[in-house]
């Protein structure tokens, strides 16, 4: 879907943890400009564009578009099932940076998009700020409640460190979240339990 920059919701800088969707590749935190609408949240390779968006606020829309960009990733909001605070330095990973971190699970194959529940894969954001962190929450969550599909109601606020969840310490991958989501709930958003969190909690207990 072709979007128009004016289609924009939120926009800035923030620094991202590898995904690693691939085995055995390094964690790294690199800063990527971040532009949300209401259909894709994308990134950005940060060269030039912070500085113009900066420099013309009023004019971002044709500043942006004669800047040339390379666009690193970009998740469907259709298929985001949860956006959450983090702790990521606290008995997690050592190597990230200091700031206000939160978390977004997603989906990503089509064929799941409308229908699993679970997500797939974890985006890790730093923002600078308290203050940019809440922002971006809220605007994600605005834009996530425009789409009819099913979130999770309960998340895990660390990182999975290989061998067991920094948080909750258990020691296994697809335990069930070990803390409410304090945004979507249970009985607003799944109030038929799927069957593939049926089987996470009996896996967990």
């Amino acid at each position: 879907m072709s979007e128009r920059l004016y289609d924009i919701v939120k926009c800035g800088s923030m620094t991202k943890r590898s995904q690693n969707k691939k085995r055995f590749t390094p964690v790294n935190y690199k800063l990527r400009w971040f532009e949300l609408t209401k259909h894709f949240l994308s990134y950005f390779d940060i060269e030039n564009v912070e500085k113009n968006y900066k420099a013309v606020k009023l004019l971002r829309a044709m500043i942006l578009s004669l800047t040339k960009r390379r666009e690193r990733g970009r998740i469907s909001i259709k298929g985001v099932r949860l956006v959450e605070p983090a702790v990521l330095n606290s008995d997690g990973d050592s190597s990230a940076p200091d700031g206000f971190s939160f978390q977004i699970g997603y989906c990503e194959t089509d064929d799941q998009l409308t229908v699993r529940s679970l997500p797939q894969y974890t985006l890790y954001l730093v923002a600078a700020n308290e203050k940019e962190r809440t922002e971006w929450i809220a605007a994600l969550r605005a834009v996530c409640e425009e789409k009819n599909t099913p979130k999770l109601y309960r998340y895990h606020p660390g990182l999975w460190l290989g061998k067991k969840w920094s948080c909750c310490k258990n020691t296994k991958r697809i335990a069930f979240g070990c803390q409410a989501a304090t945004h979507w709930s249970e009985t607003n958003n799944n109030p038929k339990q799927l069957p593939e969190l049926k089987i996470l909690i009996n896996a967990s207990v």
